[in-house]
């Protein structure tokens, strides 16, 4: 079932100190290249289908994504959302949110380290931000107003924050904020193991 097919609808957004989170638009595609092709290296584990973006990703190639991307949040099966800076100037990164049938995890191997059921988690939220605006702790204020964001604006029960074992900095960042693991996922396309968090 979708986000829509069970009555999940897409919240608005919100702004944070210095920041702003929205529904992705294809005119952000010349900003969101730009960062994507900053944190190439990163994303490139991060996104665990290497290699993405290659060398020679393009603007054009960039629309293409956000054009699927977009068309997946109007039709309620995944929401995307960018992260601006205040001016919306320059793109500092993105928040996915899928369900937890999505086709992401049909092929999986789930296991639960707190004995609970993977159908107990209602949404999975994965999110990058440029590797530098790392150093002044962004990643964990973005983090810290998404979850207060799941919890005021959204209907989900139990939302999960997910990452994967090779990202140590983003890692940190989510236990940092209390965050248990509490599953792990693998499938045999992926390099890395992943783990959810609540």
């Amino acid at each position: 079932m979708s986000f829509r097919d069970q009555g999940i609808e897409p919240a608005e957004g919100f702004s944070g100190d210095g920041f702003i989170v929205r529904p992705l638009l294809l005119s952000d595609v010349v900003l969101d290249h730009e960062a994507v092709m900053s944190s190439r290296e990163f994303l490139y584990h991060w996104e665990q289908d290497p290699p993405y973006p290659p060398e020679d990703f393009s603007v054009e190639d960039n629309l293409g994504d956000l054009e699927q991307m977009i068309g997946e949040h109007t039709k309620g099966t995944r929401y995307t959302y960018t992260v601006m800076n205040a001016d919306e100037t320059q793109t500092l990164g993105c928040i996915y949110m899928l369900g937890n049938n999505d086709r992401m995890y049909r092929s999986a191997v789930v296991s639960s380290h707190d004995g609970t059921d993977f159908s107990s988690i209602d949404a999975t939220v994965s999110f990058w931000v440029r590797v530098s605006t790392w150093e002044n702790g962004f990643e964990r204020s973005l983090l810290a107003a998404v979850l207060d964001w799941l919890r005021d604006e959204w209907s989900f029960e139990r939302p999960a924050i997910i990452t994967n074992e090779k990202l140590d900095h983003q890692i940190a960042t989510i236990e940092s904020l209390g965050l248990t693991r509490c599953f792990d996922y693998d499938r045999e396309r992926d390099m890395y193991t992943s783990h959810v968090y609540v």
